[in-house]
């Protein structure tokens, strides 16, 4: 029977020689492991030979794992992959079990969408209570950060929605937030923004907030609206639907012209601040501004100064602004 594993959800192996079996992969991409030792080395398959782990001969995209035959010393078996175009891709893993008579452990990765030139990991095996165990990933790869909790930063602990795998890791690799840091999102709810939000602007864009949240292994974004005065703030979580959020609120609040200052409203929270106005204009954002412009045919997403994006499509994809704020240096210290 096959056991569709949970991400980073560790599951005991049955024994230690193993069959491990890339599904999905596309030509350019490049599948490997680092070893990962208690001193603090590492050891990089294929580049380097790593005793216990060579690829099946005569058999593409399958390795032979003998866990009881790695290095003395190691500490943890990263298996990664770097791909040249963003797609979906998986695991599988077979174990076999020290009885003859045992049927084999088959255990299935429910699924990695990687991103384009960025090394992701995908499935961690450490030694647990004398046996072995893995660990499913979904995240660019940090070798600092140790999904089994020994040291080093914390490992991820929220559940990213399909939807937001692309962008977050697009933004965990770009560096725009870092792990445990609060994202906050400063809302113009001014009737000027009519447009944008029956358009789905605000709620695309919000969705691209969402996924610097899950980069920074936070369940939810902090939303502060601003109409004729700052509200205080709702969470907006991973896994709700931003427009229902910006409908349910605006219903509450309604639709009013604005008076005070939103960039204000942002000054003094913690962690990463994003502004998101139809106003280019005005006084400096703290952190980055998203300004919601005009529809205008053809052009894209835009990093147009330091710490502003510029947003003239009615529903841009989350890794499109993600990668404008990746290449907008926020003004803010």
């Amino acid at each position: 029977m096959t056991v569709l594993m949970t991400v980073n959800q560790r599951e005991a192996l049955s024994g230690a020689q193993c069959r491990v079996e890339w599904q999905g992969l596309r030509p350019g991409d490049e599948v490997g492991a680092h070893l990962v030792t208690t001193s603090g080395q590492r050891l990089d398959f294929p580049a380097t030979q790593v005793p216990g782990l060579r690829r099946q001969p005569w058999s593409e995209n399958t390795w032979l794992l003998d866990a009881d035959a790695l290095p003395a010393g190691w500490q943890r078996l990263d298996m990664v992959v770097r791909s040249p175009a963003a797609h979906s891709l998986s695991l599988l893993l077979a174990v076999r079990s020290p009885s003859p008579a045992a049927a084999e452990q088959v255990l299935q990765h429910p699924g990695v969408d990687a991103v384009a030139g960025t090394e992701t990991a995908v499935l961690s095996l450490a030694e647990v209570d004398g046996g072995y165990a893995v660990v499913p990933q979904q995240s660019p790869y940090d070798a600092t950060r140790d999904p089994w909790g020994r040291g080093g930063i914390a490992p991820t602990l929220v559940e990213v929605p399909p939807a937001l795998r692309e962008a977050s890791a697009l933004a965990g690799h770009s560096g725009l937030v870092g792990n445990g840091v609060p994202v906050t999102a400063v809302l113009d709810l001014s009737a000027s923004m009519r447009p944008r939000l029956v358009a789905g602007t605000v709620a695309s864009v919000l969705t691209a907030v969402q996924a610097l949240a899950a980069a920074a292994d936070q369940p939810a974004v902090t939303v502060v609206a601003v109409s004729d005065r700052p509200h205080p703030p709702r969470e907006l979580g991973l896994a709700d639907d931003p427009e229902e959020f910006v409908r349910a609120w605006t219903r509450d609040i309604g639709l009013r012209t604005g008076s005070a200052p939103v960039a204000a409203a942002g000054a003094g929270r913690p962690g990463l601040v994003i502004t998101v106005t139809d106003q280019e204009g005005g006084a400096a954002a703290p952190g980055y501004r998203v300004v919601l412009a005009a529809p205008e045919q053809g052009r894209a997403v835009t990093a147009s100064r330091a710490g502003t994006v510029v947003v003239p499509e009615p529903r841009p994809d989350a890794v499109s602004v993600v990668r404008a704020l990746a290449h907008a240096s926020s003004p803010a210290a």
